[in-house]
């Protein structure tokens, strides 16, 4: 097949065109072959319409003369004096077609969308940002490397001037990050296809060609038998399923951002539902990390707009960041900043389904961090503990233990993936029934999502689990999941449940109080060995080394109490007012009432020194001994 682009003027091309000879005529000179200078087929521009680039898709053989595939410029080198001007052939890359211009809905953003030959003969498409152009073009060569795209490395500014050659007359609407290219919800963009009745008409545009998240492998029956069959009677494999649903049904139904945040101890299996979750769109680098900064979060959260952004482990993630994180994944805005010029650039903006997991709470590692939970936080991402019958599972089919049970959903994940969300988008994109928002206001009034005295927090937290349900019914309503219908609403009634139970009832959900004893108790947790001490040891020449001491310890019953300093104390509830702190222990009857001076502290004598300490009791806690970390 031969594709001729537009042809250029001499001056177009003089001085900034190499003249060399190709390496392909080379080559075909070195084997023996006969090379026409002045080639006479039509396939070949004449020299009147010179300079010109012509695209081979195949190997031809013009007058003895044999063309490889890719770019070839065919132009006319200037004689000197009286010396007429002779054809010259230029091989300058791999088969590479300028098949659109691409600009956004405002007019900007402007680039060219690219169909490419690999080295192993496989055709791809790419947006490229017209932006890729400045300077060396490095960034834009590196990227056409990655993608199979041979260039001969002397015909670098001539593919820089190709590809901003006249352009084609087809225009497409170029889209900045994954997910709804428009209002219509007829097109859903990927960053290696496009799915919907309206496909042709937008493409996905980034600087990196980045598909490796949205990947597929195995089947869409082998990830049904495998772990949408396993999901049944396991409500939070089914929970983080239908999580991953979620992504794209949140704008059909005007829901904002959020999601689930899944409590546990290690190998309990929240990370096996995680992976889970994440093959409804993709292999193994779909799951995230939250080990990252608010501003790579920002990248990430644009790749998986209108999808699920799973984020693994929060332990990984430094406390004082946890906050903003979680803002910021709610509010679905990234942070203004300025341009190049000193302009504001556009801000990010998102809208995702958030599935995440660790050991301790949203608002425990917040506090550790030295921040307060605001209300608007907390319901964002809703802790729900990972703790069902077999760690996070409550059935386990054909296995015989949690352990062979997670390891096999693992299996599944691994080789069956990315099917079942492309298969989503292709219903969902058809489906232009306006009663979204009416499905998920049903499900809202059922009773199993009805918040406990009319709370607020709680009738937010129930939304998000009625959000959640209802991709999930419409998945298997798609002949996706093949569950039951109910299935999923059954699920997030368990999570809703759970939530709830985590909360400790609707008296202690908006106070700070939880909060306080989490944030007391997760001290002694991660320091009680190594910033405390016996203190009846009495010698403590004997005792062991502490650093940066925050109390001693003894004791009390069942357990021990520790005795704080006061700045120990202090750093322990750094975030809240310690006053307000104290009383709000003492209420619990976590630390002793004032003495008759006034005072919580208490004078002690150890080892010779004269102290004022708290004792704090750590067998009693504000509701949040069933938190499950």
């Amino acid at each position: 097949m031969l594709t001729l682009t537009n042809s250029r003027t001499t001056d177009d091309v003089e001085g900034t065109a190499p003249t060399h000879e190709s390496l392909a005529v080379k080559a075909a000179k070195s084997n023996g072959d006969t090379v026409a200078t002045k080639p006479t087929s039509s396939l070949i521009p004449s020299e009147k319409d010179r300079p010109k680039f012509v695209v081979l898709d195949d190997w031809i053989e013009v007058v003895d003369c044999k063309y490889r595939p890719g770019v070839w410029l065919f132009g006319m080198k200037q004689g000197r004096g009286d010396t007429p001007a002779t054809p010259t052939q230029e091989w300058v890359c791999s088969p590479l077609h300028i098949d659109a211009v691409t600009t956004d809905a405002q007019d900007g953003n402007y680039g060219r969308l690219l169909r490419i030959k690999s080295t192993q003969g496989k055709w791809t498409t790419w947006a490229m940002p017209m932006n890729m152009l400045r300077g060396d073009c490095s960034d834009l060569r590196g990227e056409l490397l990655g993608m199979g795209v041979e260039i001969d490395p002397r015909a670098r500014y001539t593919l820089a001037e190709y590809l901003q050659d006249k352009a084609p007359k087809r225009r497409i609407q170029c889209v900045l990050q994954t997910g709804w290219a428009n209002t219509e919800f007829k097109a859903f963009v990927l960053p290696d296809i496009v799915i919907g009745p309206k496909k042709d008409g937008f493409a996905y545009q980034s600087g990196e060609r980045g598909a490796e998240e949205y990947t597929t492998a195995g089947t869409l029956a082998g990830w049904q038998a495998g772990t949408a069959a396993l999901a049944v009677g396991n409500p939070l494999l089914v929970l983080a399923l239908s999580a991953a649903f979620a992504g794209p049904v949140l704008a059909r139904c005007n829901a904002e951002s959020g999601g689930i945040h899944l409590i546990g101890d290690s190998s309990t299996g929240k990370t096996t539902a995680i992976e889970s979750a994440c093959s409804v769109w993709g292999g193994p680098n779909f799951k995230r990390s939250w080990r990252t900064t608010s501003n790579g979060l920002e990248g990430a959260a644009a790749l998986f707009n209108d999808s699920l952004l799973a984020l693994d482990e929060i332990s990984e993630c430094d406390p004082r960041a946890v906050g903003e994180v979680v803002y910021m994944l709610g509010n679905g805005r990234g942070k203004q900043r300025a341009g190049r010029t000193g302009s504001a650039r556009a801000v990010m903006r998102w809208r995702s389904s958030v599935l995440s997991t660790g050991e301790r709470s949203i608002a425990t590692t917040m506090t550790e961090g030295g921040h307060r939970v605001k209300a608007g936080q907390s319901v964002r991402l809703l802790d729900v503990p990972a703790q069902r019958t077999y760690g996070a599972w409550d059935t386990l089919h054909q296995f015989d233990s949690g352990t062979a049970f997670s390891d096999a959903l693992k299996r599944e994940a691994a080789t069956h993936y990315g099917h079942a969300g492309r298969t989503f988008l292709e219903k969902l994109t058809r489906d232009h029934d306006d009663s979204f928002s009416d499905a998920l206001d049903e499900i809202k009034a059922k009773p199993e999502f009805q918040a406990l005295g009319g709370e607020g927090q709680s009738k937010r937290a129930a939304t998000r689990f009625a959000v959640l349900a209802l991709a999930g019914e419409l998945a298997t309503s798609y002949g996706v999941t093949g569950w039951t219908v109910g299935e999923a609403i059954k699920a997030a009634a368990v999570g809703f449940a759970a939530w709830q139970s985590l909360r400790g009832g609707v008296s202690q959900g908006n106070s700070e109080g939880e909060q306080i004893a989490d944030v007391v108790n997760s001290f002694i947790e991660r320091h009680g060995d190594s910033r405390f001490s016996d203190v009846d040891n009495g010698d403590e020449q004997h005792s062991p080394m502490v650093h940066n001491r925050a109390g001693w310890w003894r004791i009390a019953g069942n357990g021990r109490s520790y005795l704080f300093t006061s700045s120990g104390l202090r750093e322990a509830l750094k975030g809240f007012d310690f006053t307000r702190a104290l009383d709000t222990l003492q209420d619990a009857g976590m630390i002793d009432a004032p003495g008759a001076n006034g005072e919580r502290a208490r004078f002690m004598r150890i080892g010779g020194r004269g102290l004022k300490l708290y004792t704090v009791h750590t067998n009693k806690t504000l509701g949040a001994e069933n938190d499950q970390r």
